[in-house]
């Protein structure tokens, strides 16, 4: 599918428009109306007016087949806001378009859960005034079916927010959440998703684990609990679980400077992305999480194994252990290597028992 570019001009300043090309319904302007319509008709008006303020905002909007995505812009004081609201369904299929998805790999800051009863994750730089959330919708029994006659199994709700603040006040982060938790709402009317939501609003919000928040690892009691030390892993990195969709623990030495092994949970629609990034990328004969319940990524020191979610509507939850190594570094011995599959197995069981999924298989 070929990728079409709106291109706004200053005529637009006082007027919206609207555009149907190829089952898409493309939107922009300035005026109450495009932002009533932008992402489908399925922003909560009144969160994104009490973040970005209630002067006009730039509006550039698309939406079809299952993808809605939108960007909203103050241009007085460059506050924005960039949303996608995604059919899951659409996750894993050949198409341009890639989900953007928050946390979805392990940088300088881990992702903490939105918690609140929400099932989302919020990651952020250290300083620079943005923050993006992702809010996962499991859709039940009784959803509405699409247009291609099936019923829609889940949603995956991701915003940007640029407020040109950072994170370090907590009575500041509310706000860098709240037009995702008000459009997961107003999506699920959209879709007809019979869906547990969380918490409105969401009144504290934690802070992304930076590079000098480790701790030893028999003190843990989050994403890195129950893994066994070893010699030359003695801390951690971790994060609460709270129905994360995604979960990171990270295991190094005494001042966590030595990075040794990175355990990674993904689940629902991180899962199918992460089997479709492998998908697309993989042209070897060895089987990948794309294909296989478990096993060894040879080239990247990995391992996986996976594990059943009935509320994932068949999505199979992987679970990752890579050893972080230089270029250079010497294979991994016999020792390392059982040591990389004791702890994925704990990581795995632990993680899985707390989303309501069934017992893991690892290699």
């Amino acid at each position: 599918m070929r990728r079409r570019r709106i291109i706004r001009t200053t005529a637009l300043a006082s007027a919206g428009a609207v555009v149907a090309v190829g089952g898409f319904l493309w939107l922009y302007g300035m005026n109450d109306r495009a932002v009533e319509g932008a992402c489908g008709g399925m922003l909560s008006v009144a969160d994104v007016r009490a973040v970005l303020g209630e002067d006009r905002l730039e509006v550039n909007s698309r939406s079809g087949n299952g993808i809605a995505t939108c960007e909203l812009s103050a241009p007085g004081d460059g506050r924005s806001a960039k949303v996608s609201i995604v059919d899951t369904s659409r996750i894993g299929t050949r198409t341009w378009f890639s989900p953007p998805l928050a946390g979805g790999s392990a940088g300088d800051m881990l992702s903490v859960p939105v918690g609140q009863g929400w099932s989302g994750l919020v990651a952020a730089g250290s300083d620079d005034g943005e923050a993006t959330t992702t809010l996962t919708l499991t859709c039940g029994g009784g959803s509405r079916k699409t247009s291609a006659g099936k019923q829609v199994e889940g949603l995956a709700v991701t915003v940007t927010t640029n407020l040109g603040t950072t994170l370090d006040d907590p009575a500041d982060r509310p706000a860098y959440v709240r037009i995702a938790t008000g459009t997961a709402v107003e999506a699920a009317k959209a879709y007809g998703c019979v869906t547990r939501l969380g918490h409105r609003p969401v009144r504290t919000v934690g802070l992304p684990v930076s590079e000098e928040e480790f701790e030893p690892l028999s003190h843990t009691s989050g994403t890195c609990a129950g893994i066994p030390a070893a010699p030359g892993v003695t801390t951690a990195r971790e994060t609460a679980r709270a129905r994360a969709p995604f979960e990171t623990c990270l295991l190094g030495d005494d001042g966590l400077g030595n990075h040794q092994y990175t355990l990674q949970a993904s689940f629902g629609a991180y899962a199918s992305q992460l089997k479709a990034g492998y998908e697309e990328t993989h042209h070897g004969s060895e089987p990948t999480p794309a294909d296989a319940a478990k096993g060894q990524i040879r080239e990247g020191n990995a391992y996986w194994g996976t594990a059943a979610c009935p509320a994932d509507h068949g999505e199979r939850a992987v679970f990752l252990v890579r050893r972080t190594t230089a270029g250079d570094a010497p294979r991994p011995t016999s020792a390392e290597r059982t040591y990389a599959r004791t702890i994925l197995r704990a990581f795995a069981e632990r993680s899985a028992k707390a989303h309501g999924c069934s017992a893991p298989v690892t290699p």
